[in-house]
């Protein structure tokens, strides 16, 4: 492993540090507490009045709401890793507001692109269905395809995340998806290996978060469902473990009342802390692994998107010369013979002459002065 890999590994113990912004922590906490609550009431509204529409409603709801705090906290830490001042609740919320609609768009376009890979692996395995030569299109086409879903799955599972870190840092929609496309095609291991180290980081945060959260929920749930020590089952020859009667409580929402909810917003809490300390960490491994690797896939795109619009102003209807008018009537009428000339002075400035067409400087096709890209050969004009 190299020097510079430890280092960009190293970086990830950093990940602690998002809890000492209390504006990200409080951004993302308050997002889990109102996000889980419209869960929780649509669930709990659509078991009494028996409609779906209201749960899938307000799940949708709820879904909206993390994704909005998810990436204005988001937004914060990126500012807390370049050690930049970090952003208001304001500007935060509306910038989450604008990347949760792009991370969305790009979630269902990676997820079109897996699906595509999908279908084109089902319909090659359609020849192995042919009689006679079945067996043979079988025999050269699944080990091939095995590998094809395979680093298509790969792709869908590391850029994933890369993708969102890059809306944060400012990418454009393309671009965000091109460059973690780009990042996991050029460096997979590696980008393997930080999330493999960034889980191993986290995971004892939540394995004791959760272990304290849960003993405590158990307790205090078993005292509101009982009534007293008695409920907890602890002494001999009482069945069951009766503290479980109050975590009941709160993963169903019934028979705790106000006690069951106060206890669900602890647990909103600590989803919040794990979160926040994944969040930093995912921007620091996109940092790590994004180091050298430049957007060539955008720019690739960029290019193609240009000849394609230039090819279609091509195509476009152009309006008709407009005829000179003729000879006769352009004349116009002398002087009279004792009304002197105007003789234009010498030093009157003269109309520069029209510009000539642009060309490009690679294969001199013409283009026009807002043009990028030359659409003959795609070379990058400005």
């Amino acid at each position: 492993m190299t020097v510079k890999t430890t280092n960009n590994l190293g970086v990830l113990l950093r990940s602690y540090e998002a809890l000492h912004n209390w504006r990200a922590l409080a951004m993302l906490a308050g997002s889990f507490v109102l996000g889980g609550l419209a869960i929780r009431g649509g669930a709990a509204a659509g078991m009494s009045s028996g409609s779906d529409a209201v749960m899938m409603l307000m799940s949708l709801l709820g879904t909206l709401i993390l994704l909005v705090g998810m990436n204005a906290s988001g937004l914060m830490l990126v500012d807390q890793a370049y050690d930049q001042p970090i952003r208001g609740f304001g500007p935060a919320f509306l910038g989450g507001v604008q990347s949760a609609l792009s991370v969305i768009g790009l979630l269902i376009l990676l997820g079109l692109g897996f699906a595509v890979v999908l279908l084109a692996a089902y319909l090659l395995s359609l020849l192995g269905r042919i009689p006679g030569v079945g067996g043979l299109f079988g025999f050269v086409l699944a080990g091939p395809l095995v590998v094809v879903v395979a680093l298509a799955y790969a792709v869908l599972l590391l850029a994933g995340p890369l993708m969102i870190a890059a809306v944060w840092h400012g990418e454009g929609f393309l671009a965000s998806l091109s460059r973690a496309v780009g990042i996991v095609a050029k460096r997979p291991l590696e980008v393997f290996m930080h999330f493999l180290v960034l889980g191993l980081l986290v995971f004892p945060a939540v394995a004791f978060i959760f272990a304290v959260v849960f003993v405590g929920s158990m307790f205090v749930g078993g005292f509101f469902a009982s009534g007293g020590f008695g409920g907890l089952g602890m002494g001999m020859g009482v069945g069951g473990f009766g503290g479980m009667r109050g975590m009941e409580g709160v993963a169903l929402g019934g028979g705790m009342g106000g006690a069951g909810l106060s206890i669900g917003l602890v647990w909103f809490l600590a989803w919040s802390v794990v979160s926040l300390i994944y969040v930093l960490g995912l921007i620091f491994v996109y940092r790590a692994v994004g180091e050298g690797v430049g957007s060539e896939a955008s720019e690739l795109v960029g290019q193609k998107l240009a000849q394609f619009k230039q090819k279609l102003d091509e195509y476009k209807p152009r309006a008709a010369p407009v005829a000179p008018p003729p000879a006769d009537a352009a004349q116009t009428t002398p002087p009279p013979a004792d009304q002197p000339t105007a003789v234009q002075p010498s030093d009157a400035p003269v109309q520069p002459p029209t510009a000539a067409a642009a060309h490009c400087p690679a294969c001199g096709a013409a283009v026009q002065p807002d043009d990028v890209f030359c659409g003959s050969c795609g070379h990058k004009l400005k």
